[in-house]
């Protein structure tokens, strides 16, 4: 089959499949912009629909099933509708599910947080991973009286206008990675938005000697110690821990995102995995139970700018703004609650994802070992990404080499073959995922990359 008529081929046989997605499709195109809320749910040919979840799988409105490695983009650790949540929540929802005043959940949540983070000695919670961001930042430059952002080279951290920026590499735009520029990650974010955002390439002693330069008024440097929208881009542990001693001698705050990382490497999270313990950290995804939210913690003399005395005036001029109508809301807080308990109660979880994920990982890299393919599957514990190139990847910059034609056609490929991975995004296994999934699923890939070779694009 030549390059010109796969698409042809796989177009026809998903949409063949999926005739009720294509119809809630053309309704939704009717009231949303594009038909979709996440550019991250564009497909080709069409966007397939879900009516439903459980566990491993879920289930499409024409009723196919598939394996389901997105889990909700990381949040599903458990795997979809796991009794433990749906049961905390059933309960919860008669209750009531948004208060706005306070109630103890709250307090449940974050103390299973402060006790098994080491750098968390207090926590609030938002409604999302990019409001934590920007609150961190808020909270961050409100104690230190600076302004600057240090942020690395494919580091992904929300949506907000400030940093929105670099999470890929643009070869044209990004500069040397001595001195990376900033390129604004959207249309409509003004130049003077990303004015105090400092670029940091990532995994590279530069960053160091940037951090020096601008030391006197960063106040704080963002980082993902595994990146997770570049495809699962592992910092150097020896990188990461000078990065942390550096900041601390600098007097410059660490914020490590654990918005992918936390409580999916472990416990500890990120920090744990790398040896270090940050003086803030953001959350979201996994610590939600499967409903939205965000999270800002760290250390009293940091968190004490959002401590309210209750004084309006003495506030208003002594802390950061920060609120939220749905902050800490009931549902939310007891879903998260009953996840977080649960891995606490099951820490066998944990070494089994990772077993699996390497299972998973070693079996796809036999097979493009085996068959000459310039190809590789990276990750760690439970995540892991197809990449379509050989060479070793430590940071956004390398992936201009990547084979994006083949990486296009690969998704729609394997979906067909009835495993899901989001195609801009890594991939995760939960703590439900079964051997006989990974076994499918290697198979599945296997398969998939197959007819990327039969279509002449590797």
């Amino acid at each position: 089959m030549g390059q010109k008529n796969y698409k042809e081929e796989v177009d026809r046989e998903f949409s063949s499949r999926r005739k009720k997605s294509y119809e809630a499709y053309q309704k939704a195109k009717q009231v949303i912009p594009a038909g979709v809320m996440s550019r991250a749910r564009l497909f080709s040919p069409y966007p397939f629909y879900i009516q439903g979840g459980k566990g491993s799988k879920v289930t499409d409105l024409d009723g196919n099933e598939l394996i389901d490695c997105a889990m909700g983009y990381g949040p599903q650790i458990l795997g979809h509708a796991h009794p433990v949540i749906t049961d905390a929540i059933r309960e919860a929802v008669g209750r009531g599910s948004q208060f706005a005043i306070p109630h103890e959940e709250e307090y449940r949540l974050a103390r299973l947080m402060v006790d098994t983070v080491p750098s968390l000695e207090k926590v609030s919670f938002c409604n999302s991973g990019t409001e934590a961001i920007y609150q961190v930042v808020r909270i961050v430059r409100a104690v230190t009286g600076k302004k600057k952002i240090g942020k690395f080279e494919g580091g992904y951290h929300g949506g907000t206008n400030e940093v929105l920026a670099n999470f890929k590499y643009d070869k044209e735009k990004g500069g040397p990675v001595e001195k990376p520029n900033t390129v604004a990650g959207s249309i409509g974010i003004p130049p003077e938005a990303q004015a105090n955002l400092v670029i940091l390439p990532f995994n590279h002693e530069a960053a160091f000697d940037i951090i020096e330069k601008n030391k006197d008024d960063m106040a704080l440097v963002l980082v993902e110690v595994i990146q997770g929208m570049s495809g699962n881009i592992m910092g150097d542990r020896a990188f990461i821990q000078k990065l942390r001693k550096l900041t601390k001698d600098l007097g410059i705050v660490l914020v490590v995102d654990e918005i992918i990382t936390g409580y999916r490497v472990g416990l500890g999270g990120g920090q744990e995995a790398y040896g270090i313990e940050a003086d803030m950290a953001t959350y979201g995804k996994i610590i939600g139970g499967g409903l939205a939210i965000g999270a800002v913690g760290g250390k009293d003399s940091l968190m004490d700018a959002i401590a309210y005395t209750g004084d309006a005036p003495t506030d208003g001029k002594t802390k950061a703004f920060y609120g939220g109508t749905f902050n800490g809301n009931l549902l939310t807080m007891v879903a998260g609650t009953a996840t977080l308990q649960y891995l606490i109660d099951h820490p066998e979880v944990f070494p089994q994802m990772e077993r699996l994920g390497k299972k998973l990982r070693d079996g796809v890299n036999q097979y493009v070992k085996r068959e000459g393919l310039p190809v590789q599957m990276t990750g760690t514990a439970s995540m892991f990404c197809t990449h379509f190139m050989d060479k070793e990847i430590k940071s956004a910059r390398d992936l201009i080499h990547e084979n994006m034609e083949a990486a296009k056609a690969f998704y729609p490929y394997l979906l067909l073959e009835g495993v899901f991975v989001p195609n801009i995004h890594m991939g995760f296994i939960s703590a439900v995922h079964t051997e006989e999934d990974i076994d499918r699923m290697i198979v599945a890939h296997c398969k998939a990359l197959k007819k990327v070779r039969e279509a002449g694009l590797l």
